[in-house]
């Protein structure tokens, strides 16, 4: 693996609590958005699930692990406000975080195709286990709630991956990141 997987110093540490921060406001916000919308009465978050997957990557790519994982399962219980999916959402921002972490590590995160790889996995990861929310706490038919999450795969993942790639080379380029 090309770069560190882990990493624990305090401007990381700190850096993560405060971005995590933001990110468990954002999606706060989003989620209650996505609730006032048809598609988020049905567990289809996609505005939310666009800002998720954008700060799960930028939390990794900027802190590595732990932070994504506390920064994901943070949001994930913060999200009993408003969603019963919160309990698939643990599962799903561990996972999401941790395939942001795999090809971070393995690739220099440089290239289009990096961020849509790791976006790709991310998002279909996630909402794998979001989807398995869905039968079994929506009680939603499998093929109803298949359908939900490849459109929610489909919105999000290239949403993500430009926001993901836009504001990295933003940061990287500003010398916030290392």
């Amino acid at each position: 693996m090309k770069n560190k997987f882990f990493r624990t110093d305090t401007k990381a540490l700190v850096g993560s609590i405060l971005l995590g921060i933001v990110f468990v406001i954002a999606c706060q916000a989003t989620g209650f958005i996505d609730n006032l919308l048809p598609t988020g009465k049905a567990g289809m978050y996609l505005i939310n699930g666009t800002v998720w997957a954008s700060f799960t990557a930028l939390i990794v790519l900027l802190y590595k692990q732990p932070a994504g994982i506390i920064a994901g399962e943070v949001e994930a219980i913060i999200s009993i406000w408003y969603s019963p999916l919160w309990i698939a959402f643990i599962f799903a921002n561990a996972i999401g975080s941790l395939a942001v972490s795999f090809v971070a590590a393995k690739y220099s995160m440089e290239k289009w195709g990096h961020h849509i790889f790791a976006q790709f996995l991310c998002n279909v990861l996630g909402n794998a286990v979001v989807c398995i929310g869905l039968i079994y706490i929506y009680q939603l038919p499998v093929k109803v709630a298949v359908v939900e999450a490849l459109i929610t795969i489909a919105v999000c993942w290239p949403l993500s991956t430009i926001i993901t790639k836009l504001v990295y080379d933003s940061i990287k380029k500003s010398g916030l990141a290392q």
